[in-house]
């Protein structure tokens, strides 16, 4: 047939079909392609040629280059009879509807299909080189669409042909078109070709790398061998490094969704380590034109979290390994960090990740610590895409650790690290949750969760204060509730809004948005809590005043506002800007300080004293501007030299005196200054005191010169007058005076130095045996008689108190002055207390100002003065506890508005009627006095007689403590006062009701009771009292006054030599003085490891001690912990020198301590001042039990670890030694005590690694242990080495002592651990009582673990022997009949149980850490049987105790027992199942101890039902699982060594807890051999065992084992549906023809279940 004939007669064909052919047309379908298919099949099944024409003229059509593409292309439909179908359209028409293409619709007749597809890939290669020269660039490949093709065929005719063919292809065309037919491969193959093609292309990948990301998915959606698997993974790990970014992703989830189970874990390993994510980082800040969710690193998270979501065995593994590593840090530590965020969403491992989070945050100092705040910090920074899109978690973490870490410690630098870098990288939506979850922290109430987020949000404030002014509201809502915050939070919260709501004002209040809007609702808010007559309000209001004091006035304010302003012009514009923004600023500032002036003018002295003391700390921290602050420094200057300071000829104007007047605590004789306590003591002036010894003139003159005198009250037209004392702002005055010098001065208080040697002028010259003569019996009617001239000095008042008599150095006198003072009169003694507590506060202010001076002259009255402190407080204690429980009980004025002191109720009341003074003007218009105060005319007020100024109420005004009423108050304050007067004589219970119901009508503006008592002085204190909390009135020491302790060091003692100067020696009181303080601020501000704080806990006010920063203003409560140890760490030095020549002078005056020579060298050169008397010495062992608790606080710190000082806080200017290893906390910690040490070089340090370090500071700390001789202090020695010894590895201790020789071990860290706490157990100790329970257990625990010899041979030795021997000593045994060399100083019976549970957990900790693994057979048998031998021994000796001892007794014995066995079943059952049949008698016997134990275990479970003991009883449910499993878990191992003969399962016989068989309440039943069914049922209780055929939870326990073989009958299966009464007659006939068979051969032993 002719070509022309062949091409007409094959498109009627295909026409009739319903294909219309047209030479460079498109076809045409005028049907379905079904029907298509169904007519072109019938017509080729009729006519065999047909296919042939068919088949050629398909060739003929796909081999013209230009027209092939109207064949691959989709068809036009045409005109149909189907309605079905829509009408042709042209192909110019837009819209047109195209089906499949012509050669799809033929490769769907069988008879074409392999005909077309070879043609196809016969034609595919000749469009390869075509292709390249197109003009159309957009337009589809011929080739590719050749593939289209097929692709998505219903079925292949033969596929294997095809596959050969596309593989052959893919040899030789260009990598272009390999990645094509790579990809179509999947929709092309059947699945029984996928194991080939895989095959191939697993080999194509290893040749051909830049082909991995088509065969990657292309395998996929292939169905692989493992093996094959394993290799392509294999290939993708190694190119994980060297492969573009763009391709990780694809080989990622490759990875991870092709592994099983099984090689997860080394996968995750290899991808960990191959992982480049540098390079993403740079490949992602390279693609500009990608969203920030399709750069490479933010997709390859997500294919991980999306892994791990979908399987568990990835989460699993990738956890165990991360929670395994122990190298340092690198690039997977993002990578771990990420996933650890991952899994923290998912509730099921949550708890697990935190776990781990918080092992890699607080990981040993040795260990490269991986999760460090700077870690964290770059992590973030350098992926902010990545963790924006797991912001939630992140969210979720932070918050997780800053609710759980302690302030200061790794968690919670690690938690601030974590958001501000969020903070700083992220968009607005991460900062607001950021900013709303910081506020919810800071609102929770637990103390250290507040101090955290407090002090990471004013972080935020620092380092990214316009990013923060948008959420200024968050932390704004804080204020409704501020008044319920710690102070220093306060004061955080008003520094964050301060800095936020003051940027932007350089050109006079920003641009009027929010943060001028900011800071007019802050200037309200402070306003109204200044004006507030509650002291809680006004504490709120300072504070807040205050913080925007510090922004508008600061030094760099002018700057920051120049800055804020934007403006690019000349420089004169810019200065001009600059000081328009200064000025601006300064305005504010003067406006804040004179609202602080004028509500100071209307509220008490206390709050002017905390004004005082907030300005200090900022001038004191953040410094104010030059101008401000010489406008400050002036005024406060003239106000305290004129109300304060005086000299001899000032006071002899002022007081009738009967000479020179005599000042105390004077150090310089010469110096003429004077400090004037008297004139301001408030207790003299209600006491009548002033008025008798002040001129008459005095007030006039004060007037004149502008001196507020407290006697010049009277004035109806004077100033206002501030309730509470003048008195309580002297040392706060004194205070802001200093700092203020110092920063006019660089530091200096040249200017100011007499006030560090003036003398205190305390109480007026008072006749004291003449007044004690004329005193008459009441109260009212005290005397006071003045001293005159020529007089008896000695009976002087004044003479008494002058010169250094209360600080003399002769102790018998001062203690004689104390007892002569206890003598005077009540009412004078209280005046002393009121001098006297205001001169220790004074003399604590000016050791914190003089403290930090270089020069050596005021050092040493430092020093002097440090000394005085401790002789003047003692007096002030002594003589206030005289006075407790009298009417005159001291309560003295607090500095400052002390939330402890100011806000607590009133709670002393005079034993007398309650009195007012009252003030009334008589009728010639002068001035009548009425009340307890008054003179001899005057009579006191009786507020229970009702008739009490009744006629003539308004000729009188009502003066409550300073604060005067108008008239209409008068009248309702009388009238309410009888009243009450009234109630107070009613019966208690009556009063409680009413006082529940409304205030009382003596409570004053401050809302603290007035009315009722004697001397308030403006605020009251806590019902313990001054002599139960001195700490809460008196001032604390700065860490500036603890550089005392330097004074005496090596480089100061040169300088001073230099100088010409020495420094006098710290006494031991003095010295005790300043530990006192030192330790009560760590002890607030060091958080222990493990340390919680629970949630809105107020501190008792009994329990708080020195220094527990109650001062208002605090400088060391208002710092970090970061920079307390910063501070504290150049004071370690001086503070080991202190405690080494401690114990040294200790030691030698006790003489219960051989000291070496070099010790006795050491005592003559004494730190401290002489140590003759016992009390000296007393003293002394004070403070080594004080040093001792400060290196503990920072040994113990939850932030050792870390790097101390912020971050971002230039490490240049950090006061710490550089050298390797010395960059943290703790290599300076390490480095003070190595430098400690005997024969140590300080040049050496800096090439010292931290593992020698700490080798070195653990053998100084263990050289103090020879000085010690108490138990308590050795306790505390013991601790601090097992703290030293655990910052190292646990592997170098293994790898130092596994060659040694005996002796060597002995000098190993944990050998000399375990020899101090031997000598502790065994020495005999003064205090050996006061060794609690606890601290025993702890010390026998260390004994026994850290043995450097053979641990199990020492608790198998207590356990066998010394514990029994140890009952019978004082019963059975005498004094010198202990010949055991184990019988320590501590055993005894009153301490069995201690050392009872100590040994039960020592050898479970030992079985824990055994080397079973590393064992041949016998050594394993040997140390399991001593095992079993040992706690069989523990099990018996409950059987042989009474009384409490046993209850303890067997509680420790079910808690250990459980232990024992959950061991038993994780570690030695394995092991036994080794060598079971090499060693069958060995391990049956171990089995027969072990059964035993467990035996007593279940007499010891149903001991605890019949003495119904609760603690018992709630061991026994886990008790009982643990042995079910150990019982399956012998079974199986016998079972498993075909030896299941030797198990005979029975019921357990019941037994009391010492052994004896309890009668049952069933009958026996009959012998076994007339067993029947009727006795089984009755007989569970025999005898002999039976076997059971269903556990019982109560009875089911022990297996008997047999030597003989197994020739045993298996147990046959009773019928079904068989009770359990018939199963267990079944058991037991199965069960005696065993028996009957194996008795002959086979000895009985016992196996533990």
């Amino acid at each position: 047939m002719e070509d022309s004939t062949r091409e007409q007669f094959s498109q009627e064909t295909f026409a009739s079909c319903g294909v219309e052919l047209s030479e460079g047309c498109v076809p045409v379908l005028h049907t379905s392609a079904a029907l298509f298919r169904f007519k072109l099949s019938e017509n080729i099944s009729a006519n065999k040629l047909l296919a042939q024409e068919c088949g050629d003229y398909i060739g003929s059509l796909l081999s013209d280059h230009d027209t092939i593409s109207l064949y691959l292309d989709p068809v036009s439909l045409g005109n149909t009879d189907d309605s079905s179908i829509p009408a042709p359209q042209s192909v110019d028409q837009p819209g047109l509807l195209r089906a499949e293409s012509f050669v799809r619709l033929v490769l769907g007749v069988d008879v074409l299909q392999s005909r077309v597809i070879s043609t196809l890939l016969e034609k595919f290669p000749e469009f390869i080189g075509e292709e390249d020269s197109q003009e159309d660039e957009d337009a589809t490949k011929v080739s590719v669409k050749i593939l289209r093709q097929l692709r998505w065929l219903d079925y292949v005719i033969d596929s294997a042909g095809l596959v050969d063919k596309l593989l052959e292809t893919l040899g030789y065309v260009p990598p272009e078109m390999q990645r094509e037919i790579i990809s179509a491969l999947p929709d092309i193959i059947s699945d029984a070709d996928s194991i080939q093609v895989s095959r191939v292309l697993a080999e194509m990948m290893t040749s051909t790398p830049e082909l991995m990301l088509p065969i990657l998915e292309t395998l996929g959606s292939l169905e692989c061998s493992p093996h094959l698997l394993q290799e392509a993974r294999n290939s993708v790990v190694m190119h994980l490094v060297s492969a573009e970014p763009l391709d990780l992703p694809v080989m990622i989830r490759f990875l991870l969704h092709s592994v099983s189970s099984d090689a997860a874990g080394p996968l995750i390993v290899r991808i960990r380590k191959r992982l480049d994510l540098d390079s993403i980082v740079l490949a992602s800040r390279q693609l500009h034109g990608a969203s920030d969710d399709q750069t490479p690193d933010v997709l390859i998270f997500d294919i991980i979290a999306t892994s791990l979501r979908s399987h568990k065995h990835l989460r699993d593994a990738w956890l165990k390994t991360i929670a395994s590593d122990t190298s340092e840090v690198g690039p997977h530590t993002t990578l771990d960090f990420a996933v650890l965020l991952i899994l923290h969403q998912i509730t099921t491992h949550t708890k697990r990740v935190e776990s781990i989070l918080k092992a890699k945050i607080e990981t040993v100092a040795s260990h490269s610590v991986a999760y460090t705040p700077r870690t964290i910090e770059s992590i973030i920074e350098r992926f902010p895409a990545v963790f924006s899109a797991h912001f939630t978690a992140l969210l979720s973490v932070a918050s997780w650790l800053v609710r759980t870490s302690p302030t200061g410690g790794l968690g919670s630098q690690v938690a601030t690290s974590m958001l501000v870098a969020a903070f700083g990288t992220m968009g607005m939506f991460q900062r607001q949750e950021i900013s709303g979850e910081l506020t919810v922290h800071i609102g929770s109430g637990n103390i250290n969760e507040m101090d955290t987020a407090a002090r990471t949000c004013l972080q935020l404030a620092h380092s990214y204060p316009y990013e923060l002014r948008p959420f200024a509201i968050f932390i704004k809502g804080l204020l409704d509730y501020v008044d319920n915050l710690p102070i220093e939070h306060v004061r955080i919260i008003f520094d964050v809004l301060g800095i936020v709501s003051t940027l932007g004002s350089a050109d006079g209040g920003g641009d009027g948005g929010t943060e001028s809007s900011l800071f007019n609702d802050l200037y309200i808010f402070v306003r109204k809590q200044l004006a507030s007559v509650y002291p809680k309000y006004n504490r709120v209001g300072i504070v807040g005043t205050v913080a925007l004091l510090r922004q508008l006035g600061s030094k760099d304010n002018a700057a920051m506002a120049a800055s804020s302003s934007g403006d690019a012009g000349s420089s004169s514009r810019a200065a001009e800007t600059q000081q328009g923004a200064n000025i601006h600023a300064l305005r504010r500032a003067v406006q804040l300080l004179e609202m602080l002036m004028d509500s100071g003018r209307h509220q008490s002295w206390a709050f002017v004293s905390m004004t005082y003391d907030e300005l200090a700390h900022v001038v004191e921290t953040k410094g104010l501007h030059i101008q401000l602050l010489t406008w400050l420094h002036e005024n406060v200057s003239s106000t305290f030299a004129s109300q304060f300071l005086g000299d001899p000829e000032l006071l002899c104007d002022r007081y009738m005196l009967p000479g020179q007047p005599y000042s105390s605590l004077s150090i310089d004789d010469e110096e003429p200054t004077i400090l004037d306590i008297f004139n301001h003591n408030l207790d003299a002036s209600r006491l009548g005191l002033c008025q008798l010894v002040k001129r008459p003139d005095a007030s006039d003159r004060a007037e004149m010169e502008g001196i507020d005198s407290p006697g010049a009250s009277g004035n109806k037209d004077s100033s206002p007058r501030l309730r509470g004392c003048l008195l309580s702002c002297l040392p706060s005055l004194l205070r802001l005076i200093q700092v203020c010098e110092k920063a006019l001065s660089e530091q200096s208080l040249a200017e100011i130095d007499s006030l560090l040697v003036c003398g205190v002028y305390l109480l007026p010259s008072i006749d004291i045996d003449a007044t004690v003569a004329s005193k008459n019996t009441g109260f009212q009617g005290a005397r006071y008689v003045l001293a005159k001239p020529g007089g008896n000095a000695h009976s002087d008042t004044s003479f008494q108190l002058s010169g250094n008599a209360l600080v003399g150095i002769n102790e018998e006198a001062r203690v004689e002055l104390t007892e002569s003072i206890r003598l005077w009169p009540p009412e004078l003694r209280r005046i002393v207390c009121t001098s006297l507590y205001a001169a220790a506060n004074w003399v604590r202010e000016i050791i914190n100002a003089f403290a930090d001076q270089p020069s050596a002259e005021m050092r040493s009255k430092v020093v002097v003065r440090v000394n005085q402190l401790w002789q003047i407080e003692s007096d002030l204690e002594a003589i206030a506890a005289s006075l407790d429980d009298t009417p005159y009980e001291f309560h003295p004025v607090a500095a400052g508005l002390l939330p402890e002191v100011s806000d607590s109720p009133a709670t002393w009341t005079a034993p007398t009627v309650p009195t007012l003074r009252i003030q009334g003007t008589g009728d010639a218009g002068g001035v009548v006095t009425q009340g307890v105060n008054a003179d001899a005319d005057s009579v006191s007020v009786d507020l229970q007689n009702g008739q009490v100024l009744e006629h003539n109420v308004g000729a009188y005004t009502v003066d409550v403590d300073g604060l005067l009423l108008s008239q209409d108050d008068t009248v309702r304050f009388v009238e309410y006062g009888a009243e009450v007067g009234s109630a107070e004589a009613a019966p208690a219970d009556g009063a409680k009701k009413r006082g529940r119901k409304r205030k009382s009508a003596s409570t004053n503006a401050s809302g603290t009771s007035t009315a009722g008592s004697l001397f308030t002085n403006g605020t009251s204190g806590p019902a313990e009292g001054f002599t139960k909390s001195p700490a809460l009135y008196l001032r604390e020491l700065s860490f500036s006054a603890f550089s005392v302790l330097n004074f005496n060091s090596k480089q100061l003692v040169l300088s001073q030599e230099r100088q010409g100067a020495s420094i006098p020696k710290l006494t031991a009181h003095g010295l005790y003085v300043i530990l006192r303080e030192l330790n009560a601020a760590l002890s607030v501000k060091l958080v222990r490891q493990g340390e919680r704080r629970f949630p809105f806990q107020k501190q008792n006010t009994a329990s708080i001690t020195y220094g527990q920063l109650a001062t208002f203003s605090s400088n060391i409560s208002s710092s970090s912990s970061n920079a307390i140890i910063d501070s504290l760490l150049p004071l370690l030095p001086s503070l080991l020198k202190y405690l080494e020549n401690c114990l040294v002078t200790r030691a030698k005056f006790r003489n219960d301590v051989e000291l070496d020579k070099e010790a006795k060298s050491e005592s003559e050169n004494r730190l401290l001042a002489s140590v003759d008397t016992l009390a000296d010495v007393d003293m002394v062992e004070t403070c080594i039990d004080t040093l001792l608790q400060i290196i503990s606080s920072i040994l113990y710190w939850d932030g050792l670890q870390g790097e101390g000082c912020d971050p971002r806080v230039d490490s240049s200017t950090s006061r710490r030694p550089k050298g390797k290893g010395v960059s943290t906390v703790l290599g300076v910690f390490l480095s003070a005590l190595a430098e400690q040490g005997k024969h140590m070089d300080a040049n050496e340090m800096a090439d010292l690694s931290k593992s020698v370090l700490i080798r070195r500071a653990f053998d100084y700390i263990h050289g103090l242990s020879s000085l010690v001789a108490t138990s308590t202090r050795a306790m505390n020695i013991l601790r601090m080495l097992i703290a030293l010894r655990d910052l190292t590895r646990e592997s170098e201790h293994v790898e130092e002592t596994q060659y040694m020789a005996a002796e060597q071990r002995e000098n190993t860290m944990n050998g000399r651990i375990s020899n101090l706490a031997r000598r502790i157990l065994f020495a005999d100790w003064s205090e050996v009582d006061f060794l609690k329970p606890r601290d025993l257990e702890y010390v026998v625990m260390q004994y026994f673990t850290r043995y450097p010899h053979n641990r199990l041979e020492l608790v198998h030795r207590y356990a066998t022997a010394t514990l029994l021997r140890g009952l019978l000593i004082g019963d059975d045994l005498e004094d010198g009949d202990d010949e055991d060399k184990d019988i320590t100083g501590t055993l005894r019976p009153s301490t069995f149980s201690t050392y009872y549970s100590a040994v039960h957990h020592a050898l479970a900790i030992i079985i824990k850490e055994a080397r079973f693994d590393d064992m041949n057979g016998q050594e394993l048998l040997g140390c399991v049987g001593k095992v079993g031998e040992s706690w069989l021994s523990l099990a018996k000796l409950t059987q042989k105790l009474t009384g409490d001892t046993q209850r303890k007794i067997l509680l420790h014995a079910l808690n250990g027992g459980h232990v024992l066995v959950d061991l038993f079943i994780k570690q030695l059952v394995p092991q036994l199942d080794k060598y079971f049949l090499m060693h069958r008698d060995d391990v049956l016997l171990v089995f027969n101890r072990v059964q035993k134990s467990t035996r007593i275990l279940q007499n010891i479970c149903n001991h605890s039902k019949v003495s119904k003991d609760m603690k018992l009883q709630s061991a026994v449910p886990r008790v009982k699982r643990s042995l079910e499993q150990l019982l399956f878990k012998v079974i199986a191992m016998m079972e498993n060594n075909d030896c299941i003969g030797a198990i005979n399962l029975g019921n357990l016989k019941h037994r009391d807890i010492s052994g004896t068989i309890v009668s049952s309440q069933i009958p026996q039943s009959a012998t076994e051999d007339e067993a029947s069914e009727d006795d089984l049922g009755i007989g569970l209780n025999a005898d002999d065992d039976i076997p059971l055929g269903c556990s019982d939870a109560e009875q089911d326990e022990p297996d008997d084992v047999n030597d003989g073989g197994t020739n045993r009958v298996p147990l046959q299966q009773p019928p079904v549906g068989a009770g359990k009464r018939t199963k267990l007659v079944a058991a037991r006939k199965q069960l005696l023809a065993n028996r009957q068979r194996g008795s002959s051969n086979r000895a009985r032993h016992g196996c533990a279940g």
